[in-house]
């Protein structure tokens, strides 16, 4: 342990830590953090017509016109998430450069408009929406940081257009930021449109196999989870992490909400809730368990520090627990922290695929702030959801325990208690 402990800290902790610091994921992550409350109350309008309790779902059936109503925020979140993923994006970009950002969002937002078609059916044209929500979520990423580095790049060098200082300076900063808005928008639509790439279906095509392996295999959640407790170890926060799968549970979250609507299958595992939901139940390690326990601790640091920490822990924050017992760095802590997870992966894992808990309909609702019991039952409509939860916290309790009183009896030796 003590070797595997000192590699890390030495070898794996600089290139992480400059990782989890690099502006271009910073920016992604950034960016799809401000999608959170649209998501949401788009997710949340959408579970409302579709609540599956039969004289509600018989009202809803025939009022199809009240049920388009309900839907339509859903409509303008998830169904056009991408153009808010590359304002976001651009915006919190040229912010990390300091240029302006209300003018990196916009040139994010034409780039990646520039990338879409105009269809004409009966002398009217529409603009093509395939590509506006979830399926143009890596498009809009890509054109995000094409258009603030083209932006970059024109200011480092003094290409724009300079007003005299006299005008205003929202003005001339509009005018400074022309010539990089046209580059950036000109190289999308020379690649679109005159030399016919299609980067949203490219791209699209190019992570097929990794959406297919991120929405129904074991692997994905199980490195996930082993990199986030791994890294907390270290005291490093695992957002890095987070920001990589974020796009991927997007475009899963999309494809099951719409399921749900049709009343087909849930296709897809590879969704939030799955960690944030059901494994991390008091945050990440699965901590509520452990932090039960220490509220009836006869070590008075531990009973004081637990009884501090549930309410918070209750709504999936875990930092007071990490940073105070500490687990960071805690050889005794340190094992329970990374197998309870994985034991969790494995069940929960089991109890989707095998159909004993049904699929995650409403992802997008379940925010990770609400206690796991009421938010898998939000993801799913399902109270076995719920059960999930509970058969979790009692595996973690159960892995936690021993160690936990090894460490209480650590801690009592220098209190002075024994």
């Amino acid at each position: 342990m003590n070797k595997a402990m000192y590699f890390v800290e030495h070898t794996l902790m600089a290139p992480m830590m400059k990782l989890s610091n690099q502006k271009h994921l910073g920016a992604v992550r950034d960016g799809l953090i401000a999608t959170i409350p649209i998501t949401v109350i788009g997710s949340l309008f959408l579970l409302i017509p579709y609540i599956p309790i039969a004289p509600y779902a018989n009202f809803m059936n025939e009022h199809p016109d009240l049920v388009a109503k309900l839907i339509l925020p859903f409509q303008m979140s998830m169904g056009v998430l991408s153009f808010y993923v590359a304002f976001g994006i651009g915006s919190r970009l040229a912010q990390g450069y300091g240029l302006d950002g209300l003018s990196g969002g916009v040139s994010a937002l034409f780039a990646f408009l520039t990338t879409l078609q105009f269809t004409t059916i009966k002398e009217t044209s529409y603009l093509a929406t395939r590509y506006l929500g979830g399926e143009g979520m890596f498009s809009a990423i890509l054109c995000a940081i094409l258009a603030v580095e083209v932006m970059r790049l024109c200011k480092k060098y003094n290409i724009g257009i300079k007003l005299p200082e006299q005008v205003p300076s929202n003005v001339s900063s509009s005018f400074e930021v022309i010539v990089p808005v046209f580059f950036s928008m000109t190289i999308v639509w020379i690649v679109v449109h005159l030399l016919g790439f299609d980067i949203n279906k490219l791209i699209a095509d190019l992570i097929t196999p990794l959406l297919s392996v991120s929405s129904n295999s074991l692997a994905a959640p199980l490195i996930y989870v082993l990199l986030t407790c791994v890294m907390w170890l270290f005291g490093i926060h695992p957002q890095i992490l987070a920001t990589i799968m974020l796009p991927i549970w997007l475009v899963n979250s999309e494809a099951n909400m719409a399921a749900a609507k049709a009343g087909e299958i849930i296709p897809n595992i590879g969704v939030q809730p799955f960690i944030f939901t059901f494994l991390w139940i008091g945050g990440g390690g699965g901590t509520l368990a452990l932090c039960a326990m220490m509220c009836f601790s006869k070590s008075k640091f531990l009973k004081k520090l637990g009884r501090l920490s549930i309410i918070p822990g209750v709504f999936n924050i875990n930092e007071p627990l990490l940073f105070g017992v500490p687990i960071v760095l805690n050889p005794i802590l340190a094992l329970p922290f990374l197998v309870a997870p994985i034991v969790c992966t494995f069940v929960t894992y089991f109890a989707f695929v095998s159909g004993i808990v049904p699929g995650m309909g409403y992802p997008l609702a379940a925010v990770w702030t609400v206690p796991s019991i009421f938010s898998a039952v939000i993801a799913t409509t399902s109270i076995r959801s719920a059960v999930l939860v509970v058969v979790n916290f009692v595996i973690y309790f159960v892995i936690y325990y021993p160690f936990f009183k090894t460490f209480e009896k650590k801690q009592l030796l220098e209190e002075g208690s024994v």
